[in-house]
């Protein structure tokens, strides 16, 4: 099947159909015509139905990002424990809300592999789009919201082999972000409750994605703006009260089971460290906002080249001509501009801050890069602004030709075999409900094997790195295997297999972790470099 969705003549009628489409949106939009005239709920419909069907047609059940392993061994630990909210506020990366609807799946008894996160990424990415195509209907016309849709849409099914595909915690937080926009511009500033549940919302970010705060504060600046200028002061208390809501229920409940060092170490901590510091990054604040930086890490990737050079050229050549010949506009308008424009610099500065080019940290630009561009496009020149938008959908058209006439199918990682030898023998020395270890960075073996995480994060990354907070790490990790018992230890730092490994970091470097390895397991198995360790039975004494 792979060999036939990826020959040629498949791979032209696809690019074809996808650019037979992209002309009639445009045709629609730009031209006088009365052939075949669709209304705007049909375009947006089978724009939806084109994304879904070209993203499932091409989802291969195998690792497209690393991360993409980590959401599912946290979604299906989540679905196999006797406590699943606990285990999802602490067996999720300090993102427990950024995997919910990984985690729901699989609590309702549907198993999670490759193939069903892409299938919920893609609805997630479907209903994000359309409340974002709500947001633009307030104030600009449907045929060219529809044309704005179907962009990172476009872009969206033809890419293959990227970060951009996989589930990403940056789509599930561009989905908070969007709706909490959407319930904000149809806020009324008189309903109290209604502004403490935007706030509550907005409150919600930190544990949807640390990286969403900036975003999220400047939402929060737009929502308590309408509501100061309405001079509904009791309202703007209950958004301020509603945004600290979710860290004080939070920290009451770890308080409730004595775990408040590990809410500050999971959820703060460990991403200010993570973010704000050179410890996970060499590069120094200045470096990580240079220009050149900025043009390497969003230019970087030729699958994705001509659709940002497209949007974020035509913002700035929108933005020189309206410096150059300011129009008059609404005050809705300016607001709209002003929060456009702090929308986009939070964004960047969220994807930049941390050092890392981890290129879907460039999924945070789509929406505020999409909604600059439909501001100005009411505030520029009208005739401008059509060719403008005529040039940014070609160059993304001719950038999804290139991704739709080259694509191929994601390779088989060499160690494939040995990663199902090793997750045959999990299977077959444990049960569906016994805990796995996996000492390395080789997160798939929990899917693989379809068995749940025994210490709190599906890698042991956080314990081996040198970091200030390895040593916190270091007793967090001999705390879950003490609390846990997980049945099975599997040392797979391997250069070969695992990512981020070096002889520096083998369990035996780290006394307590040894120690503890040594009394506890035992070596069962030896599978090329990789050690399964099996947990020693009980000593029974009289």
């Amino acid at each position: 099947m792979e060999t036939l969705i990826y020959s040629l003549p498949l791979r032209l009628i696809g690019t074809l159909i996808l650019v037979g489409w992209s002309v009639k949106v445009g045709e629609q939009a730009f031209f006088s015509t009365n052939r075949f005239r669709l209304s705007y709920p049909t375009v947006l419909g089978i724009s939806f139905l084109l994304f879904v069907l070209f993203r499932c047609v091409y989802a291969e059940n195998r690792e497209q990002n690393v991360d993409n392993s980590t959401w599912i061994a946290s979604a299906l630990t989540i679905g196999k424990a006797s406590d699943p909210l606990h285990t999802l506020f602490n067996y999720a990366d300090g993102r427990p809300l950024a995997i919910l609807p990984l985690a729901l799946v699989e609590v309702v008894g549907i198993p999670v592999d490759y193939r069903v996160t892409n299938f919920i990424c893609v609805l997630l990415w479907c209903l994000t789009l359309w409340l974002f195509g709500r947001i633009l209907n307030r104030y600009l016309d449907a045929k060219i919201t529809a044309v704005l849709l179907w962009l990172p849409m476009l872009l969206l099914s033809t890419l293959s082999k990227h970060d951009f595909i996989s589930f990403n915690t940056e789509v599930t937080g561009n989905l908070w972000l969007i709706l909490a926009l959407f319930l904000i511009l149809r806020l009324n500033p008189r309903s109290s409750m209604g502004a403490l549940g935007i706030g509550f919302w907005l409150g919600c970010l930190p544990f949807v994605k640390f990286q969403t705060v900036p975003m999220g504060l400047v939402l929060g600046l737009l929502a308590g703006w309408k509501l100061f200028r309405a001079r509904q002061f009791g309202s703007l208390l209950g958004l301020l009260a509603g945004a600290v809501l979710p860290v004080a229920l939070l920290v009451g409940y770890y308080a409730s089971f004595d775990e408040l060092d590990a809410f500050w170490g999971d959820y703060f901590s460990n991403y200010f460290v993570y973010s704000y510091t050179t410890e996970y990054s060499s590069l120094s604040a200045a470096s990580r906002f240079s220009p050149i930086r900025i043009a390497k890490f969003v230019f970087y990737s030729h699958r994705t080249l001509g659709y940002w050079f497209g949007m974020l050229g035509g913002i700035l050549v929108a933005t020189w001509m309206y410096l150059r010949r300011p129009m008059v506009g609404s005050a809705a308008q300016k607001e709209r501009l002003w929060f456009g424009f702090g929308w986009f610099l939070a964004s960047l500065y969220a994807v930049l801050q941390a050092g890392n080019d981890y290129y879907h940290y460039l999924l945070f630009l789509i929406f505020p890069s999409l909604f600059l561009g439909s501001v100005f496009y009411g505030l520029i020149d009208l005739a401008a602004a059509r060719k403008g938008l005529i040039v940014v959908g070609g160059l993304v058209l001719l950038q999804a030709i290139v991704n739709g006439v080259t694509r191929i199918p994601l390779d088989t990682h060499p160690g494939e075999p040995l990663f199902q030898a090793i997750s045959t023998e999990i299977r077959n020395r444990s049960q569906p409900d016994e805990g796995l270890v996996v000492w390395g960075y080789l997160d798939r073996l929990y899917g693989y094997a379809r068995r749940p995480m025994g210490y709190r994060a599906s890698n042991t990354f956080w314990v081996y790195f040198p970091s200030s907070t390895r040593e916190f790490r270091e007793r967090q990790f001999l705390e879950d295997l003490e609390h846990n018992r997980p049945r099975l230890f599997v040392d797979a730092i391997s250069p070969r297999i695992s990512v981020f490994s070096d002889s520096t970091y083998y369990f035996e470097r780290f006394p307590a972790i040894n120690a503890y390895i040594r009394q506890h397991y035992q070596l069962v198995k030896t599978i090329e470099d990789v050690r399964i360790f099996e947990r020693k039975p009980p000593v029974i004494t009289n």
